[in-house]
Order: structure tokens, then sequence, then C-alpha cells
């Protein structure tokens, strides 16, 4: 195979490895994160759910864009001669991806947080007005 083959193969692989670690990482966490969807009840619930999956696919894909090839030392012509340099590219781009992931993932837990606070604040408050 060809380094430039090599080039396009290796970015569609990597792209949709990120794109699974970011699905693992939602099939991991969809079921407590459905328990506490489920407190906020019927509409809010759904749509917790449907973003959750949404936002880690999403980090996981902008995590792995946010890593260009492209070099201020280097042109096309470079990077495709080069195949350890694309294996780092490579790398980078799942760690990246990966660094994504853990900040959505602290992003909802900040958020669940938040929700569950307010949510015992309203019970409590509902409770003190019987």
């Amino acid at each position: 195979m060809s380094n430039e083959h090599y080039l396009i193969v290796s970015y569609f692989v990597v792209g949709f490895v990120s794109l699974c670690l970011g699905l693992a990482a939602y099939s991991v966490l969809r079921r407590p994160f459905a328990a506490i969807a489920e407190a906020a009840g019927g509409l809010r619930g759904a749509v917790l759910k449907r973003t959750l999956a949404l936002s880690l696919a999403l980090a996981a894909v902008l995590g792995f864009l946010s890593v260009s090839y492209l070099d201020c030392n280097k042109g096309y012509d470079e990077i495709v001669k080069d195949r350890s340099y694309m294996n780092q590219i490579n790398r980078e781009q799942l760690q990246q991806a990966g660094n994504w992931i853990a900040f959505a993932v602290l992003a909802w837990g900040f958020i669940v947080v938040i929700l569950l606070a307010v949510w015992r604040r309203k019970k409590q408050q509902e409770g003190s007005l019987e």
C-alpha cells in the first residue's frame, strides 16, 4: 500500500474508531444517566437521553477533527513520504478524541449535579407547602 493510500485509509479508520469511542462511552453511561433522566420525567428526560448520546458522539468527532496533518514546516508531499509522522498524527487524533469525550463526560457530570440540586430544592419547597 502506498503512503498516500495509507494516509487516506488511516484517516477514515481513526475517524471511525474515534466515533466508536464516543458511542462506547455512551453505552457505559446510558443506564445510570437514564435513571437520572427518568427523574426529570416526560419530555425533559427523553431530551436529556438523546442529548447525551449526541454530545458524546459529537465530542469524539470534534476531538478527532481538531488535529491537523498540516504543519508550518511540512507540506503535503513531505507528510505523505513520512509514515511515522502519519502514525503520530493518528495517535494524536485518538488522544484528542479521548480528551474531548472525557471533557464531555465531566460537563455532563456538572449538569447532573446541578439538576439534582434543583430537583431536590424543588421537592423540599413542595413538601413545605403542604
